[in-house]
């Protein structure tokens, strides 16, 4: 891991040829922050996990950072369990004072897509399908979807009072002090060595179109060296899905 500021004096030295920062230094740890940006929307390099407190109307308050999720689940022995996901779960109304309703109970609400006294649920209103076009994502820890814009995660069936998330986390708290993964480094440098070309008169067309390709390449072998199997993952992979077959 490597402080962003440091990153930004190196760029000083290897892609400017000055021995010291000078007046500009602001505006580059700038350019690295939005660089950063893209590249975790890529890379998913900034990745938190939280243990989230599931509200009395059965639904999770999304933090404030989030951007996309990669797990939702409970801990069961140790290991996170799956929620399956439903996206016919419809979204929750508010009541007058603009809090979120519970999920809808027995009486048919208009905001499901059947009524609940059918037999496609459960007494807990979990659907358990049987009907075309409809369910799906089915588990026994209880189902989700998530409303984004809204700020919440709808639940059904779930009675576990906490939730886990593995989520894409937003970079919305960065300074000079940020610890940046190694694997992002020179792809980094090289976004800020694009964006400070595009906008110089003296760099021609070539010489940007080269620095933005530059960045590109040098992003997507960062990636692949982050996500690259090991020899031990690889054989424990091979080994995971391999089945004797009886004799003949």
């Amino acid at each position: 891991m490597r402080k962003l500021d440091e990153i930004v004096r190196e760029f000083y030295i290897e892609r400017l040829h000055a021995s010291q920062t000078d007046n500009r230094f602001p505006m580059f740890i700038q350019i690295a922050i939005s660089g950063l940006r893209d590249l975790n929307m890529d890379a998913k390099s900034i990745i938190k996990e939280v243990e989230l407190t599931v509200n009395a109307n059965d639904t999770v308050n999304l933090p404030n950072d989030y951007i996309d999720y990669l797990v939702i689940g409970v801990v069961d022995s140790g290991i996170i369990s799956a929620l399956g996901a439903n996206n016919n779960l419809a979204p929750r109304s508010y009541d007058s004072c603009g809090n979120l309703n519970g999920a809808p109970g027995y009486n048919g609400d208009e905001n499901t897509f059947f009524s609940y006294n059918s037999s496609h649920f459960t007494k807990d209103g979990q659907f358990n399908g049987r009907a075309y076009g409809a369910g799906g994502g089915g588990s026994a820890n209880g189902t989700y979807k998530v409303y984004k814009n809204d700020g919440y995660i709808a639940l059904s069936g779930a009675s576990a009072s906490t939730i886990v998330m593995r989520y894409l986390a937003n970079l919305s708290q960065v300074d000079g002090s940020f610890m940046v993964d190694e694997y992002y480094v020179e792809a980094l440098k090289d976004w800020m060595y694009w964006k400070y070309v595009q906008n110089q008169r003296s760099y021609g067309l070539g010489d940007k179109q080269l620095a933005q390709a530059t960045y590109f390449r040098e992003k997507k072998k960062a990636m692949k060296r982050q996500y690259r199997f090991s020899i031990i993952e690889f054989v424990e992979a091979y080994q995971s899905g391999y089945r004797s077959a009886p004799g003949i």
